[in-house]
């Protein structure tokens, strides 16, 4: 027990140490961000079958090999932590004020604002681009009511199982609020879940996707190997 219990602060402080190499590297981040748009010029436009204009099925033709595609479409899913990391990145940064890269802090040791910022709107993007063709909200009513009904089940004491019985069976009732939890939870989360997916689609629109691209590369070379940003001081 002793020995699990070192690894695991062992483990911890991996974790931790890691989470605060995160915030200290947006600039290696923004750089990163710029590889997974690219990977959003190039898997959109193929799927939409133009550049700017989505085209018909049999207007679109198959520029792109399908290994191609696929490394593509892994780097793209690969979006969902990096676009975790990319938030926590740019949030630390704002809270703490913590500058972008050290040889930025060197110069100006201090959060750049503009960048924080953009680390939190692609990583949103980036986290809800993979799942935008998933039912989402169907998966998140179903996990907030399977984890409610199986702590109701271990917490409920068994005098109040028999005081439900005297109205209700028990299995019934569960059964019910798992319903309930579940399409209340789908409900609520369809709703706000519509705006980070809106901006996701925005965002891997092929010209924009590309606009980011070519930011992230300079932003983030600027960052990490010069110590500057393009918008200094701006925010």
């Amino acid at each position: 027990m002793i020995y699990l219990i070192f690894q695991t602060e062992v483990i911890w402080s991996y974790v931790s140490a890691f989470f605060a190499w995160v915030s200290e590297s947006a600039g290696i981040f923004v750089l990163i961000s710029g590889v997974i748009a690219l990977t959003w010029v190039g898997f959109e436009s193929k799927r939409r079958g133009s550049f700017f204009k989505r085209k018909s099925d049999s207007e679109k033709s198959s520029t792109i090999s399908k290994f191609l595609r696929i490394i593509l479409r892994i780097i793209s899913y690969s979006g969902v932590i990096v676009g975790v990391l990319c938030i926590w990145a740019g949030a630390m940064g704002l809270i703490l004020d913590i500058p972008p890269s050290f040889k930025y802090g060197d110069i100006t040791p201090h959060a750049d604002h503009f960048t924080c910022i953009f680390l939190i709107v692609v990583g949103i993007a980036m986290f809800f681009k993979p799942v935008n063709d998933l039912p989402l909200s169907s998966i998140l009513g179903l996990i907030a009511a399977s984890a409610t009904v199986f702590i109701l089940a271990l917490l409920v004491p068994d005098t109040v199982r028999v005081l439900i019985a005297g109205w209700i069976n028990p299995k019934l009732l569960l059964i019910i609020i798992f319903i309930i939890i579940t399409a209340l939870v789908t409900f609520i989360a369809k709703f706000f879940i519509k705006v980070p997916q809106a901006i996701s689609k925005f965002l891997s629109w092929p010209p924009v996707a590309f606009v980011i691209m070519v930011f992230g590369f300079i932003q983030g070379i600027l960052l990490w190997g010069f110590g500057i940003s393009i918008f200094m001081n701006i925010l």
